[in-house]
């Protein structure tokens, strides 16, 4: 079975009670090689399978899908966000996930739509305005906008 360093946990268990009850994410990577190779190099399995393996984990929790490798729940505590993220270690079979995963992160989003820039960036054909954000070398840009991709 994986190691958990459990006195470490419990160490951060009031920093995560201070934190507030909200939307929390999940992001999470795993690395192909130690999936898919053969035993006993690797775990001679389909990424894809491993991914879902952590997606029905995510979901039986509560978690929705938000992008790509991104899970969030919309009204959870951090420390409850936190627990779900580290009981996936114990996804089947036991020390998989310990031995393949290149990252695991929770993630606090304060406002889902303030913190949505998806409309913003995306390419379409009414002219950009000016961005008093972002400044070049030679003062503000202004992108050519170019008609929308086919879908």
């Amino acid at each position: 079975m994986a190691f958990m360093n459990h006195a470490w946990l419990v160490g951060q268990m009031p920093l995560l009670n201070m934190q507030p009850v909200g939307i929390y994410g999940i992001s999470y990577d795993i690395y192909t090689r130690p999936t898919e190779d053969p035993v006993p190099q690797g775990w001679q399995s389909h990424r894809s399978y491993t991914y879902r393996q952590l997606i029905d984990l995510l979901r039986a929790d509560g978690f929705v899908h938000h992008q790509y490798s991104d899970y969030r729940h919309p009204n959870i505590t951090a420390w409850e966000a936190y627990n779900a993220m580290v009981n996936l270690v114990y996804m089947e079979p036991f020390s998989k996930l310990a031995t393949t995963v290149k990252g695991m992160k929770l993630h606090y989003i304060s406002d889902l739509n303030l913190l949505d820039a998806t409309n913003e960036v995306r390419v379409s054909t009414s002219p950009m305005p000016l961005s008093p954000f972002r400044k070049g070398i030679r003062g503000f840009h202004r992108f050519t906008p170019r008609p929308p991709l086919p879908p």
